[in-house]
């Protein structure tokens, strides 16, 4: 059985007079953020203000963070004027937990989700600022209830080179807002990722570098795709993309030679495999037609000699990401299982079964892109420098004797080794052009 991250949301008070004849306060979290996350595979715990220790001992049982929506931000956070009118529902002691938890959970690299207040929390706790009250600001839209029979009040366009369009492969998202606060400057170490027609930043995300920091993913978006995820799959991906990460985290070994992440083995170099390789790019080439530019034998099957999973990586090079169901729906028809990739723009993944056992995965991405051009140096460099491919496999043969069900700690050990050849194999390849 799959692992099922836990995930933290942090919770808001409720008053007094919120259940009959029981005259205490609470906490609470709106049911539609838990039920997103759990429809992602998730588990949840609430969290709330008031709790003792570091953020990194609150945060430690965890696999994931959730922000949510709620009432506004203590102006003093971000010199602002407390005596602005249109305050309300400042709630000083969450403000401080959740500024707190998202630095924690930045220095730990545990993924994050920051929903409406919980981006602007996020602005606030890297140093940006907010205008106190959007109908004031000359020029902006509306953005406070949405048309609910549209179910979408305005769109948001998308930065491509973000986790966001990674997350959900949509340019143009649909959006509905319940919000009179917005960013005004962006915090230090955050990017602006959305926007709306009128220029109000609507998406943010922690500055990453697609090579290095491949385990960062803080994104914040300032609508509620938790209205919306029944019926818009990029808005559910949100909610898919922190619980995948937070799987994926979740599933590395804790302590040595055990993991919970499934079990693998290293084989030794079959001369069936560029057989299967032709056999299955002709499939997928049937299958997804004129969206194809190129397919290639990746990994170590591609590489004569080298020792390997038994499972045949390809590359199919598309002539766009989006949108998503143009090429995974063919691929499900096929008997692949998919799985979206929410750190890299230019990358979804599916994996197929043959007699309970995996023997494919395919690396969909777009054709030229960094993804694709790397995964070919390094394949064609590992063909051509036979001392360096003996490395890599003696360094998988060391990693799967001590991590034999782990197989994320596996992949994580190969990272190192692999990054070094791909920076020497593109630069390399530039060179021959």
């Amino acid at each position: 059985m799959n692992y099922r991250p836990l995930v933290a949301v942090v919770a808001y008070h409720l008053g007094d007079d919120r259940v009959a004849r029981w005259p205490h306060g609470g906490y609470g979290v709106p049911g539609p953020y838990l039920d997103r996350l759990r429809r992602a595979g998730a588990r949840t715990a609430i969290v709330s203000p008031g709790e003792d220790g570091t953020p990194e001992e609150l945060l430690e049982p965890f696999d994931g963070l959730l922000l949510v929506g709620g009432g506004d931000i203590d102006p003093a956070r971000y010199g602002g004027d407390a005596r602005d009118g249109h305050l309300y529902g400042v709630e000083p002691d969450r403000d401080e937990l959740e500024i707190q938890l998202l630095l924690g959970a930045d220095r730990m690299r545990l993924p994050a989700l920051c929903i409406c207040r919980g981006m602007q929390v996020m602005n606030v706790a890297f140093g940006g600022t907010l205008h106190p009250n959007l109908p004031d600001v000359p020029g902006m839209l509306e953005h406070g209830v949405p048309v609910l029979d549209t179910q979408s009040l305005h769109d948001v366009e998308v930065e491509h080179a973000s986790r966001l369009f990674a997350t959900t492969k949509v340019s143009t998202l649909a959006a509905t807002s319940h919000h009179h606060q917005g960013v005004d400057r962006v915090g230090e170490g955050l990017l602006a990722s959305g926007r709306t027609s009128d220029g109000l930043v609507e998406a943010i995300e922690r500055d990453h570098d697609l090579d290095l920091d491949f385990d960062r993913w803080m994104v914040g978006v300032q609508w509620h795709p938790e209205d919306t995820a029944s019926d818009d799959p990029a808005q559910q991906a949100l909610f898919d993309g922190l619980a995948l990460l937070g799987r994926v985290r979740g599933s590395k070994a804790q302590h040595h030679g055990v993991g919970r992440s499934r079990a693998y083995t290293i084989v030794e170099p079959d001369p069936a495999w560029p057989e299967r390789f032709e056999g299955e790019a002709a499939r997928l080439r049937v299958a997804l037609g004129a969206q194809v530019v190129r397919i290639e034998h990746i990994g170590s099957t591609s590489v004569p000699g080298l020792a390997a999973k038994a499972i045949v990586d390809i590359s199919v090079g598309l002539v766009s990401m989006e949108p998503r169901s143009a090429y995974l729906a063919p691929l499900v028809d096929l008997g692949y299982r998919t799985v979206l990739d929410p750190t890299d723009p230019d990358h979804e993944f599916a994996s197929r079964d043959v007699g309970g056992e995996r023997r494919f995965n395919v690396h969909l991405c777009l054709a030229g892109s960094r993804f694709e051009r790397r995964h070919l140096a390094f394949r064609d460099w590992l063909r051509t420098h036979p001392g360096d491919a003996a490395a890599y496999g003696k360094l998988k043969r060391e990693l799967a004797t001590t991590h034999p069900n782990d197989v994320h700690t596996y992949t994580d050990g190969k990272t190192g080794f692999i990054r070094a050849i791909e920076a020497q194999a593109l630069v390399a390849a530039s060179r021959a052009v």
